[in-house]
């Protein structure tokens, strides 16, 4: 079950890169631009939300390959990962669903 919830979330942040760069491709070159150094949110007072969004969006993929890392490691070390971890991504996954139902919220609940 391990190595399929690894692939699962290999897939989920390839398709989560893909779809960023589709939506948020104006901002990223915004941010890339401006030089990347302090570029998303440079003056707290005046935010720029559609950057930030695109930023964090971009971001939550780095997570997603972290826990299919470990969900790798884990199967090759032939452990369990603590059921915390399930019961955190299944809560997460509906109530993120429920608030943004056009949302890939709906990939995790395969986990």
């Amino acid at each position: 079950m391990l190595k399929f919830s690894g692939y699962w979330l290999l897939v989920t942040s390839v398709i989560h890169v893909i779809v960023g760069v589709w939506v948020y491709g104006e901002q990223l070159s915004e941010i890339i631009h401006s030089g990347f150094f302090n570029s998303v949110a440079p003056n707290p007072f005046a935010p720029n939300f559609a950057r930030e969004d695109a930023f964090w969006f971009m971001t939550l993929t780095a997570f997603l390959i972290i826990l299919a890392q470990l969900c790798f490691w884990a199967n090759s070390q032939k452990i369990s990962l603590p059921e915390s971890v399930g019961w955190n991504l299944l809560i997460t996954s509906i109530i993120d669903a429920v608030a943004i139902p056009i949302s890939g919220f709906w990939l995790l609940l395969a986990l």
